[in-house]
């Protein structure tokens, strides 16, 4: 079962703003609906949603949290190893690489627009090295 919106949605469209993927669709004013195909299950929608309509695999809502709370990566360069398996898996485009001219042993992953970053932690999933962790970021601090 996938991610799914209750008839509590109002259509304010905030979710499909989000949605990194793009799985969100519907008319302003009236119920969105998730495609399930597209639907990664990283909570954005969830968390911006006004009126808690978004509800999780399991039935549940997911809880509304100011977008200055999210969690973001925070990438550890003293284990960052530069395989930009993390900037692959980011579904948002949020991380890149710190300079494509550096060599290897100087090169790490970085939250390049952290304001595109919807803390589905994908990241960290597919980081070999654990060089990443969720953070809720102070100010504009990158990494």
């Amino acid at each position: 079962m996938s991610y799914s919106i209750s008839a509590q949605c109002i259509g304010c469209t905030a979710c499909v703003r989000v949605c990194p993927t793009g799985a969100i669709s519907g008319e302003k004013k009236e119920r969105h609906v998730i495609d399930p195909v597209r639907c990664i299950e990283c909570g954005a929608c969830g968390r911006i949603c006004p009126k808690g309509s978004v509800l999780d695999d399991r039935g549940n809502i997911i809880e509304k949290v100011k977008k200055s709370e999210w969690l973001k990566p925070v990438i550890h360069a003293d284990k960052c190893y530069a395989c930009e398996n993390c900037v692959q898996a980011c579904p948002a485009g949020a991380l890149g690489m710190l300079d494509e001219n550096l060599p290897l042993t100087e090169n790490r992953a970085v939250l390049v627009f952290p304001e595109k970053c919807v803390s589905c932690g994908w990241c960290v999933t597919n980081c070999m090295f654990d060089a990443i962790t969720m953070e809720v970021l102070q100010g504009e601090a990158m990494s």
